[in-house]
């Protein structure tokens, strides 16, 4: 599967696990010994909560296809354009709401495949790749990624992230959103709206101290953030062309700790937190 590396590093850790620790860039010695002690029992004791959660389980659909122009000249005929789409489906159907969640996930999937979602709701995944194939719009569009995976599983809320790519011109374009949806409200919500009116800016303030908010991608953007954990919140940004290797931290900007918790307006309605789980299809 391809993903930028944003969604590389995401794809890497345990759904619903705390951020690891960071070690110090400048120790040695006795010192240096002491911090990846300290950081290995640390995140031993991330990884010991992450396999005592309570686990939900998914599994992704997933459609690789090949898509290639005849309207262009004879030469470029046979440069197929590698498409990719997905989106998870939720397992447990003893909640009433989870047909309401797949359907949405499923939906905001077509949204990153087709610029306009019409009967694509109505049409089984066959048909909709048939129909990707033999869109001309499509064709023109350069999308050869459009994939919603889920990100984190918080009392009645479930995010998922939006990763979508699109040829054009000389570097690829990237897209990255994070949506949220309320199993009880049975529709899309504003994770801005599980926190109290922040007037006095204390999440700013939080965001401004990370180190990673001087990177020049990093924006306080609410379609950035998914609440990982009921005291962490996560902004992570697309990848963008001309990013060195060395600056690859500033895909991902992390605000940890009990300040964020004091922050929602109902803790106790994000509980439990869960790990989700993808099982094999």
């Amino acid at each position: 599967m391809k993903f930028f590396p944003s969604a590389l590093r995401n794809r890497g850790r345990i759904w619903g696990q705390r951020p690891a620790h960071r070690l110090p860039t400048a120790l040695s010695g006795a010192s240096a010994l002491l911090a990846v002690s300290l950081a290995c029992v640390s995140n031993g004791i991330a990884a010991t909560q992450a396999a005592t959660l309570p686990k939900i389980h998914y599994t992704m659909r997933a459609h690789r296809f090949a898509v290639s122009d005849p309207g262009r000249d004879p030469d470029e005929r046979s440069m197929a354009r590698e498409v990719e789409w997905s989106y998870p489906v939720y397992s447990d159907t003893r909640d009433l709401a989870i047909p309401a969640l797949n359907a949405w996930a499923r939906h905001e999937s077509l949204k990153l495949l087709f610029s306009k979602v019409g009967d694509e709701d109505q049409l089984n995944d066959t048909q909709v790749v048939a129909k990707a194939i033999a869109s001309q719009d499509f064709l023109d569009s350069g999308i050869d990624q459009a994939v919603v995976r889920p990100d984190a599983a918080l009392g009645r809320y479930r995010s998922v992230t939006d990763f979508s790519e699109m040829m054009g011109g000389t570097h690829p374009v990237h897209g990255l959103s994070v949506r949220l949806f309320s199993l009880d409200r049975r529709t899309e919500v504003e994770v801005a709206t599980l926190f109290k009116p922040d007037d006095d800016g204390a999440l700013r303030d939080l965001f401004d101290a990370q180190p990673e908010a001087a990177c020049p991608d990093a924006s306080f953007d609410w379609a950035q953030a998914s609440l990982t954990a009921i005291d962490t919140l996560a902004f992570e940004y697309p990848y963008r062309p001309g990013r060195s290797l060395k600056d690859v931290d500033c895909s991902l900007l992390v605000i940890h700790g009990p300040a964020v918790k004091r922050l929602l307006k109902s803790p106790r309605s994000l509980t439990p937190e869960y790990q989700l789980v993808e099982d094999a299809r």
